[in-house]
């Protein structure tokens, strides 16, 4: 996934739902330290438990 702030593909990028519906995907760097609008919302987000489980790497756990 491609961080929707600063633009690095990262293998540890997370997507959360924002109160306002819409979706973000955020690397851990930009989570912790960005200091814009969409970050603060992220990380009222991942507070709030509003992670969004990626449905393909669930479905390729469970074959394992």
């Amino acid at each position: 996934m491609k961080c929707d702030i600063c633009g690095c593909e990262n293998g540890s990028c997370n997507r959360y739902e924002l109160r306002t519906g819409e979706t973000i995907i955020i690397c851990p760097s930009c989570l912790m330290w960005d200091t814009g609008v969409k970050a603060t919302l992220a990380r009222q987000s991942h507070k709030e438990g509003r992670l969004l489980k990626d449905e393909a790497a669930k479905a390729g756990k469970a074959r394992k």
